[in-house]
């Protein structure tokens, strides 16, 4: 099969009159072959280290793509760089050889095993555009097993999946859900067993299908990009190069590490130090607690980012408080402002020109779950800076972290036109990365001393170099929510998210009538205890005093997760350094 596609990828070379190359420019200083080809084509193949090549093929009066994902720079090249009358060779220092065949413009990745040479990976140089989605395929030329992608749910291996490149979040889901295809952070990438990866420069809305050949196809206008990278014939080199070239995450705060307390949600100042008084009197250690939507009054003041200061008298007093006792305080805030609680921010975002418009430039409102309100274009430079003074007046309050929820966008209307002129489709994966920075360069740049910790659920490629801490969102609270636990984990740190982890003891109640289960909860917390962030987070009783019958084996499983610190402080130095997730196969 692989020999007759080969054939028909030559015929049809043939027959677009790829015949011969008009000019071909190898750069041995830059290790860079540049090829126009008579049809107008430009295929441009650049080693951008040993072990990372980038393959650009495009059309007269086309641009190459590029994202904000890549953000490794072109190293010295210590390589050779080839050419014959045919073909010219990209060989670096790892034993990596890009060839470029110089009549069509098929690439093909070949690697030095001494004393043969193996191929990894074919690229025939044939792009299809059919109405408004861009296509290329790769054949897979040692087989392998696929992971990666994201946070991927359903399965761990990903052979023969189509694979949608669409943020989306799952209330609720189980296991055995469908949409488990299709999860909250989305990434155009994939990490074979036979030691080398592809990142595909993109962030629109697209399906990789895993097969022979792999497929990806993008509504990206721009020819689509990608790089190869090579891990030495390992999966974990493919994870440290991927994360050179797309940024790591920084070292975690400490006690970002220990255990946090959660719930939808903590509703006054009385409540929030009530909890910490128990845990503590109980005998739990505890270095964190999130603080949901209540911080600021209802659900209907969403956007307000200020304290509600009924049910929150003294904010500062408890945060200093808090962080007295070894409790940091993590906030949450979400894209929206909602036209009832938040109207003043509204009035003032909408004048200001900093929340999401139509095609026509008028303000374009959101049906959220909490009612009509507006969006934040985090696109706009305006909107950017707005949202910083807010989190960094809060956080000089003594907030200890932040919490970017819905942030996939969960409500994210397509007729919504961004002011960097993208819409809302195009812009959607992109989004939580923006956000997430907003965070990030505040914490660089006016707290340079000081560790950041980011809960985030949207996003894509490189999202980790924010210093984010994702999630698997609102999981059931049953064994089924339990159950692709471990996979969501392993995916996603195949993917640079090395401290993706859950909602320990499950979210979301899909069952009335079993709304507690002390095994589940105790099976749960086993999980959670050696996942990257132990958080306990649910609608009802997510702390661990609720499950008295259970008391001793709970009390030992989250002591046992400060007996580990070195070891998992071990793991944050690794992914720092190397990019190692905190979870590996």
């Amino acid at each position: 099969m692989r020999r007759i596609a080969r054939i028909f990828n030559v015929v049809s070379v043939i027959f677009l009159g790829y015949a011969s190359a008009v000019a071909v420019t190898p750069d041995a200083v830059n290790g860079t072959v540049s090829t126009s080809l008579p049809d107008g084509r430009t295929i441009v193949v650049r080693a951008y280290s040993p072990d990372i090549i980038r393959v650009e093929n495009f059309g007269a009066g086309e641009a190459p793509s590029r994202t904000q994902a890549g953000q490794l720079g072109v190293a010295p090249f210590d390589g050779v760089v080839e050419r014959t009358a045919d073909e010219a060779v990209i060989r670096t220092t790892s034993g990596l050889s890009a060839i470029i065949d110089l009549k069509s413009g098929a690439v093909s990745f070949d690697v030095d095993t001494t004393p043969a040479t193996k191929r990894l990976l074919y690229d025939s140089g044939v792009r299809s555009n059919d109405g408004g989605s861009v296509s290329l395929s790769l054949i897979p030329e040692g087989g392998g097993t696929f992971y990666g992608a994201g946070e991927r749910g359903h399965s761990l291996k990903l052979n023969g999946d189509t694979l949608v490149m669409y943020n989306r979040q799952n209330y609720g889901y189980e296991g055995h859900d469908p949409r488990l295809r299709q999860m909250n952070i989305t990434v155009p990438m994939f990490v074979s067993t036979e030691g080398y990866g592809v990142l595909f420069d993109d962030h629109a809305p697209a399906t990789l299908v895993m097969s022979d050949p792999i497929v990806y196809s993008s509504e990206q206008e721009s020819p689509v990009s990608y790089y190869f990278i090579y891990g030495g014939g390992t999966v974990a080199g493919v994870t440290e190069e991927y994360s050179r070239l797309t940024g790591r995450q920084d070292l975690p705060p400490f006690w970002a590490l220990g255990y946090i307390t959660s719930k939808y949600g903590y509703k006054s100042q009385q409540e929030t130090v009530g909890v910490i008084d128990t845990l503590k009197r109980e005998g739990f250690p505890v270095d964190g607690v999130v603080l949901d939507l209540y911080w600021f009054g209802k659900e209907t003041d969403m956007g307000k980012l200020a304290w509600d200061t009924v049910s929150w008298p003294d904010h500062r007093g408890m945060l200093a408080g808090l962080k007295a006792r070894g409790v940091n305080t993590v906030l949450i805030s979400e894209p929206y402002i909602n036209k009832k609680g938040a109207i003043d921010n509204y009035n003032l975002l909408a004048e200001g020109g900093m929340l999401t418009r139509d095609k026509d430039g008028n303000v374009h409102d959101v049906t959220t779950w909490v009612g009509d309100a507006g969006m934040f274009d985090v696109a706009n430079p305006a909107t950017r800076r707005w949202l910083r003074e807010r989190y960094r007046a809060l956080t000089d309050e003594g907030v200890g972290g932040w919490w970017g929820d819905l942030g996939e966008p969960e409500v994210h209307p397509e007729t919504i036109v961004h002011s960097n002129g993208m819409t809302a489709r195009e812009y959607h994966n992109v989004y939580g990365n923006e956000w997430s920075k907003i965070i990030y360069d505040m914490y660089r740049e006016e707290y340079p001393g000081r560790r950041l910790m980011t809960m985030m659920r949207g996003g894509t490629a490189g999202l980790q170099r924010y210093s984010v801490f994702p999630w698997s969102t609102d999981v059931a609270r049953t064994w089924g929510g339990l159950e692709p636990q471990v996979r969501i984990m392993l995916n996603s740190g195949l993917s640079g998210l090395g401290y993706m982890s859950h909602d320990v003891g499950g979210f979301a109640i899909v069952d009335t009538t079993r709304v507690t289960d002390s095994e589940l909860y105790v099976r749960w917390l086993q999980l959670g205890t050696f996942s990257p962030v132990l958080r306990t987070h649910a609608q009802k009783m997510p702390e661990p005093y609720n499950y008295p019958d259970q008391r001793d084996i709970i009390l030992d499983l989250v002591r046992e997760r400060y007996r580990w610190l070195p070891y998992n402080y071990t793991l944050a130095y690794e992914n720092a350094s190397r990019g190692y997730p905190f979870v590996r196969p």
